[in-house]
């Protein structure tokens, strides 16, 4: 299982798709929504298949 401290940052288009799992590349689904900094939501995706879970920032705007 990988559980990844550090949040990879995306902007614009990248922002609004669904990254796939590092360990076993099956699509990731949203599990968390946060605020960040101003104009950056922070979100947790999870892997249904393997449990991973993955952080990104994005900008909002």
């Amino acid at each position: 299982m990988l559980n990844r401290s550090a949040p990879s940052f995306f902007h614009g288009k990248a922002s609004s798709e669904r990254p796939f799992c590092a360990d076993c590349e099956s699509p990731m689904i949203l599990s968390r929504l946060q605020p960040d900094k101003p104009g950056f939501d922070l979100r947790t995706y999870v892997c249904l298949m393997c449990a991973a879970t993955e952080s990104i920032v994005v900008t909002i705007s």
